[in-house]
């Protein structure tokens, strides 16, 4: 069940009395005669953009998923099925370069390519990579994460965003536009930093120097998207609350043309608000990984809808949240996996160690007490 009333609730569109035309007939001889399909004015072009938070590559999860020589990740995206199948396009944050032997969890990650495989399989469509780790394995971390996403679209058809291999690359394909039901999305994805490691020549990551997001901004405009979503890599870790410098780009990116900001890096649920009317999900806290850490472990799915109307521009309809709950191996299930809070409850009987369930649970219910200050917000 999602979190009732999460929804922005936007002015209705006015519908305008059909006008009458005159004209005279004219007869008009056809070797075939194709069926009218009258236009459905009260029919809006709808897209559900579904936006996951941090999916982590710990050292316990490259252990727990090691079969046979080759990696199992399966289990990893089981669970939200559903949230995914509803949506017309998936978004998550990897956060780990790909490919480097040997695999590594914290403080430098490289991960196998079953991950991005299994996420893809599970339906991810998009997977976005400006983050503070891309440059943990430098700039054969780099090239090997490319060349993995390279033939994650030629097998799955599978986007990816936020680092490129030069100059000339990034300015041709940022920001990432993409076009589904008639509805044209432009998603712009950065981060505060890279760890303090340089960006290796000629390798490119999309940061938050405002001169570059402008130009990207513009690019959005001038390829006419309809809508444009900030995807920022920003703000405190482990704070439950936005900070002053998230707060204060977000406003700048909503006065440059942003219409919606969603933000990964915290690894715990933030607060959310509107600017100028405007969507604004600080952090989403963690998809998946291997903390334990207060509010490591409760995090949320944003799902924007996006609709026209005939004759009416495309706008943000609604946001809509649910809770998900990153449960490590050995506690739900044998490895580790991700559930919706909500489907879960009445189920404690499903987990192998219920003492995570419980944890789950409470941590659900705390959640609530704030839940009515995000409705007022939102």
């Amino acid at each position: 069940m999602m979190i009732a009333g999460l929804f922005l609730l936007l002015s209705l569109f006015p519908v305008h009395p059909p006008c009458t035309l005159s004209y005279k007939p004219e007869v008009q001889h056809c070797d075939s005669i194709r069926p009218f399909v009258p236009i459905d004015h009260a029919r809006p072009d709808t897209v559900d953009i579904t936006f996951l938070g941090d999916v982590m590559m710990h050292e316990a999860q490259i252990k727990s998923a090691y079969r046979d020589g080759g990696y199992d990740f399966s289990g990893y995206f089981d669970n939200i099925g559903g949230l995914v199948s509803g949506s017309d396009l998936t978004v998550a944050n990897m956060e780990f370069p790909v490919g480097v032997e040997p695999y590594t969890g914290y403080p430098c990650f490289s991960a196998p390519y079953g991950i991005l495989e299994e996420a893809a399989s599970q339906g991810i469509d998009i997977m976005l990579s400006a983050n503070n780790h891309i440059c943990d394995k430098g700039a054969k971390g780099i090239k090997s994460t490319l060349d993995s996403f390279r033939k994650l679209n030629a097998e799955y058809g599978t986007l990816n965003t936020g680092v490129y291999r030069d100059w000339e690359t990034q300015e041709k394909a940022y920001p990432l536009i993409i076009e589904k039901n008639g509805i044209r999305i432009a998603l712009l994805n950065f981060t505060y930093g890279t760890n303090g490691i340089p960006v290796p020549a000629p390798y490119r990551v999309n940061g938050t120097d405002t001169l570059e997001l402008k130009a990207a901004l513009e690019r959005a405009a001038s390829d006419s998207a309809d809508i444009i979503i900030a995807l920022p890599h920003w703000g405190t870790e482990y704070s439950p609350v936005h900070d002053r410098h998230q707060e204060r780009l977000a406003s700048w990116l909503m006065e440059n043309g942003a219409d919606a900001i969603i933000g990964t890096h915290p690894h715990t649920p933030q607060d959310c608000s509107l600017i100028d009317g405007k969507p604004v999900i600080y952090s989403l806290g963690n998809y998946i990984s291997n903390m334990s850490l207060k509010g490591t472990q409760i995090g949320l799915a944003a799902t924007v809808r996006i609709v026209r109307r005939h004759g009416h521009e495309a706008a943000i309809k609604s946001v809509s949240l649910e809770y998900l709950w990153s449960s490590r191996a050995g506690f739900k299930e044998k490895g580790f996996t991700t559930v919706i809070i909500d489907e879960m409850e009445g189920r404690r009987d499903e987990w192998l160690n219920a003492h995570d369930y419980d944890r789950m649970m409470s941590a659900r219910k705390k959640a609530e007490k704030t839940e009515e200050d995000i409705l007022l917000k939102l």
